[in-house]
């Protein structure tokens, strides 16, 4: 690994204007962290050095006095460190900070530089460590870190900032019901994901729950009267419930139920079992049959699970949040036992002790800080009428009486695809208590901006909720990251507190997720330009189709910094010059057809439609210059993104030539002239529809590397190829009277790169837990498979070989007595000469965890 870039350059590197020439003798040689700082402040001492590490290679000693500390340089973490080095409050103006604001500061000490990372309260100190981590080069997202390829020398700069948040509320609300979402995320892949959000100034998580219809209901929140309830929260009686699990019936969203053992084109290696969902829902199937017992035991798993992840978030910072749709709608089998015990499920009372069972519930088995009511999807293209406002507002009546009577340990909040009813948006701040928040997320699934009512609404928290994708497009590439911007500075100017952002995905919304967080924290530079216009309704058409509205604001100073720490130097203004053209305006072959990110024929030649995808090209010509195994993995990420882009646009092309073959083919009464034409005229597109299939796949597997990247596969097998290769694949071979031959039958094998990822990634556990990593492997069979790992910076690897758990799915457990301190890792497979490792930076550089001082609340802010 190259190490001969001081750190002095990354002010450069990097585009902060904040770093100033280093002081000399500035080489820090210790972390300072004293020993009663809360917990939070321990994790930032322990982050700092793990940064300090990647990107220098040097491994920092963790002390409590500064007279354990080697003569140098200081990073002294937390107000106690700052304190004991005698360094008084006002000449560090700490005074000035709150909760969450932090101050990075190098002052001198008896000739001693010290780098004081200090915020208003503990975690305003955690994120002034991840600040420090950016200083030196990192960068963060919802699916992981980005640490550069290149290592930096260890010499200090001066640093003098200080940050506030512009939003009190900052997060994201995943959303749930699609297999790219929540639905399969896992324990560790909540974890995984609610420790970024630290990392990138966020300290809000939100989900919603579909009622029973549909979809739903969904297992995230119980609903049923308190009579219905245990002491210790368990249910006594609940309903069916779910969430996606690939053989579930009935369908929902345009999916066909099917097993993953019968995927298309190397696809079933993915998954080790054929009804694929998260883990609570194993035993939940068929989930419309289920036994009462089970339905109980799958909302006792939920409740559990719950309790973990959300008192995780809570260590962290985090304020979490659950909620259902109003006015509230009572699953079947709850109404059945209210009309059975003689109540009406529309008496105003029954409806708020059913609030109280759900809110006592929520008290005894999980923390939880918000519980939001949902206003209806239809408010936002339907009238609506003075009867369903009175019903909603019956319902807030019942859920506040509720809630008053049960003493409810979270607070009462509002959202919704709509703020309000359209004819008066601001309508529920003339009767909610003002404690209560308000939010809503942007219409037209975010072309549509912020709801401009918010500046009506004064005297409480509101958040504004932009999308970070749109599910029209679920399947496909997205960049929004002026967006982001345009919507942050619209909530700023109509005075909310709040910015979250709704998603499914992770890793390929990172520029988007990256620009909103940034613009919770700092508009400066670019919040008062003139926006930008798209080129085009983005849901319809792409650039260049005329019409469309002011939506983005400039991002090109964003992509250059994203290019630079993704992909390194050497390309880097090519890239983010791209980018910033495509930030947008990215064709859109997917749309909401059947279900989210489907696609119809298209029936322009594809030596017209190929003209709109000369950007693949394009990046595909910088990739010479891309240098270091981390920078390539990244590069190849987005260029297989963008190839796999141009081949659904191929695919939609040749749909439309089988198609159009097919319906001669139909058309004509005479058996043996159509079985001629079959063979003449359908059999050719055929076989070039499953030939840019197999591209299609070639090129989507390829991609991916998270459960988000896993569900859009399950999107494309059993969304669209029922519908585009199966039934007419099916019709053509009764119309030849014969098999179809092999080269017009999809494939069951992998036609890529041999492949090895592990899908959730945690950078940080609690002492006394065990690190279970699931590891995946495409077109590979290993001789020897391994995860290698050591304390961090030191000693000699352990090895520990994988257990194969099904087709190309292993699993391998650390034990907690052997991770008992900071290590790292990295998993390598060998068959033949072919050899795999994660990260693909490894053994350079690993993948690094810290190892929390207390499991489960070990990450307390106080």
């Amino acid at each position: 690994m190259l190490r001969n870039v001081p750190l002095l350059v990354l002010g450069t590197l990097c585009g902060f204007v904040t770093l100033t020439p280093r002081l000399e003798s500035a080489t820090p040689t210790a972390v300072l962290c004293a020993q009663d700082a809360a917990s939070a402040e321990k994790l930032a001492a322990q982050e700092v050095r793990r940064y300090v590490y990647l990107r220098t290679g040097d491994l920092l000693p963790i002390v409590e006095e500064l007279e354990a500390a080697p003569h140098g340089g200081v990073i002294a973490v937390g107000k106690g460190a700052v304190q004991a080095l005698g360094l008084q409050p006002g000449s560090l103006e700490l005074g000035s900070l709150q909760p969450e604001q932090y101050l990075l500061k190098t002052v001198q000490l008896d000739g001693r530089p010290v780098l004081a990372v200090v915020g208003g309260d503990a975690f305003g100190t955690l994120y002034g460590s991840y600040r420090l981590a950016e200083h030196l080069g990192v960068r963060f997202y919802l699916h992981g870190d980005v640490v550069p390829d290149q290592q930096v020398s260890l010499e200090w700069p001066t640093l003098d900032e200080t940050r506030r948040p512009l939003f009190a509320r900052r997060g994201i609300q995943p959303f749930h019901d699609f297999p790219e979402g929540p639905d399969w995320w896992s324990r560790d892949g909540y974890k995984a994901i609610l420790g970024q959000l630290p990392k990138m100034g966020m300290n809000f998580f939100g989900l919603h729950t579909y009622p029973e219809g549909g979809v739903g209901p969904e297992p995230l929140v119980w609903i049923g009267p308190p009579e219905e309830l245990a002491a210790d929260g368990k249910a006594k009686a609940s309903y069916p419930a779910r969430h996606f699990t690939t053989d579930s019936h009935p369908p929902a969203w345009g999916f066909v139920p099917g097993k993953t053992r019968d995927y298309l084109f190397g696809a079933a290696a993915l998954f080790d079992h054929d009804n694929y969902g998260a883990d609570y829902m194993r035993d939940a199937h068929p989930w419309n049959k289920m036994l009462p017992e089970q339905c109980n035991a799958l909302f006792d798993r939920m409740g559990e699970f719950l309790s973990d992840v959300f008192t995780y978030a809570r260590c962290l910072g985090i304020k979490t949040c659950l909620g259902t749709e109003t006015p509230l709608t009572i699953p079947t089998a709850v109404k059945q036992r209210l009309q059975a015990a003689g109540k009406n499920p529309a008496d105003p009372a029954v409806v708020q002790a059913l609030y109280e069972g759900m809110f006592q519930r929520i008290a005894t088995v999980h923390p939880l800080d918000y519980y939001w009511l949902w206003t209806p999807e239809g408010w936002t293209w339907e009238a609506v009428k003075q009867e369903q406002i009175d019903a909603t507002m019956a319902d807030f009546r019942a859920c506040l009486a509720a809630a008053k009577k049960v003493s409810g340990p979270f607070t009462l909040a509002t959202c919704g695809w709509v703020l309000g009813p359209p004819q008066n948006p601001a309508l529920f701040d003339e009767f909610l208590p003002k404690d209560m928040p308000m939010s809503c997320i942007n219409r037209t699934v975010g072309n549509t901006p912020v709801e401009p009512g918010f500046a009506q609404i004064t005297g409480r928290p509101k958040w504004a909720i932009p999308w970070l994708e749109d599910d029209p497009g679920m399947t496909i590439p997205q960049l929004w990251a002026g967006r982001m911007r345009k919507d942050a500075a619209d909530a700023l100017k109509y005075g909310c507190t709040g910015l979250l952002g709704i998603h499914w995905r992770t890793r390929i919304l990172g520029p988007n997720v990256s620009a909103l967080a940034k613009a919770a924290w700092d508009q400066s530079g670019w919040s008062a330009a003139q926006n930008q216009a798209l080129a085009g309704p983005p849901t319809k058409k792409p650039a260049g189709a005329g019409g469309g509205t002011s939506r983005f604001m400039p991002a090109a100073d964003f992509y250059a910094d994203w290019a630079r720490t993704e992909f390194g130097p050497e390309a880097a203004e090519p890239i983010a010059a791209l980018f910033t053209r495509l930030d947008g305006r990215l064709p859109r072959p997917a749309d909401w057809v059947t279900g989210p990110g489907s696609i119809k024929p298209d029936n322009r030649p594809w030596e017209q439609v190929q003209k709109e995808y000369a950007l693949v090209d394009e990046l595909a010509s910088l990739r010479p210059q891309i240098v270091g195994p981390g920078n390539l993995e990244r590069f190849d990420y987005w260029l297989n993104n963008f190839r796999y882009l141009r081949a659904i646009a191929q695919v939609t092309c040749c749909w439309a030539r089988f198609n159009n073959a097919r319906d001669k083919v139909v058309a004509e009464k005479d058996p043996q002239v159509q079985k001629k034409l079959a063979r003449e005229l359908a059999l050719p597109p055929r076989r070039e529809l499953v030939a840019a299939f197999t591209e299609l796949h070639r090129h989507l597997l390829a991609t991916v590397t998270n459960p988000g990247e896993m569900g859009n596969v399950s999107n494309w097998q059993q969304q669209t190829l029922p519908v585009l290769l199966t039934a007419p694949g099916q019709e053509l071979a009764a119309l030849l009277g014969e098999e179809l031959p092999a080269d017009a039958l999809p494939s069951t094998e992998y036609s890529g790169e041999p492949r090895l990822f592990v899908p959730e990634v945690r950078t940080a556990m609690g002492a006394g837990e065990t690190l279970t990593l699931t590891v995946i492997m495409l077109g590979m069979k290993p001789q020897v498979a391994e995860v290698r790992w050591r304390p961090l910076g030191t000693g000699p690897f352990a090895k520990t070989p994988l257990a194969h758990v099904a087709r190309g799915v292993y699993t391998v457990t650390l034990p907690a007595e052997s991770v008992k301190s900071d290590f790292e890792y990295y998993v390598q497979a060998t068959a033949g000469d072919k050899s795999l490792v994660f990260p693909p930076t490894a053994p350079a550089m690993n993948q690094t965890v810290v190892v929390t001082e207390r499991p489960r609340t070990m990450l307390q802010g106080d």
